[in-house]
């Protein structure tokens, strides 16, 4: 079975469940619409090492309708978090190319930073980042344990799963990690 299959089978019924108990009041719709693009995006990047640009502008999107309507009053928060999310990750992926003299990150990871930070808001990047970090090298330690073909640091993955999850599980637990004021 491919790795994709195997992703989506778990993530699906995850995603709707957690959205279901933990979704911010108010948020259930937008939170669901969200969980389905982070895993369409997760899994056309694990297959395609892509992020497409028209799936990470409606994660934008529906961000800028999740802030009109739940919680207006924090616009700067949000937009920051924008803003910030997609120029840290560009900022990387450009001083990488300079040092190593090769792609580290793909620009679509910055995007999609981007998207998730207007949910997030800037206090919530950092533990994104740090969720998919640590996911990341989870993934990247058990896929060289158990995979076919031995890692090394030029072999290509897909970041942007690793993302999707950070930016899922901060956008859940936010309201519990008093990042932002919800009102």
């Amino acid at each position: 079975m491919k790795p994709v299959y195997i992703f989506l089978a778990i993530a699906i019924p995850a995603m709707i469940a957690s959205a279901w108990l933990l979704a911010p009041p108010g948020t259930i719709l937008l939170s669901l619409s969200l969980g389905a693009l982070l895993i369409a995006l997760s899994a056309i990047d694990i297959a395609t090492l892509r992020l497409p640009d028209a799936l990470t502008f409606t994660v934008l999107l529906f961000g800028v309708i999740m802030v009109a309507l739940t919680r207006p009053d924090l616009w700067p928060h949000h937009l920051l978090g924008a803003g910030i999310g997609y120029v840290a990750l560009v900022g990387l992926e450009l001083a990488y190319k300079r040092l190593r003299g090769r792609d580290g990150l793909g620009r679509g990871d910055a995007k999609l930073l981007g998207a998730i930070g207007i949910w997030v808001a800037w206090p919530g990047l950092a533990p994104v980042l740090l969720v998919a970090s640590m996911s990341g090298l989870l993934g990247a330690v058990v896929a060289s344990l158990f995979g076919k073909r031995s890692l090394s640091g030029a072999t290509p993955m897909a970041f942007g799963p690793w993302i999707a999850l950070g930016g899922w599980v901060v956008w859940l637990a936010a309201p519990h990690m008093a990042l932002v004021p919800l009102g």
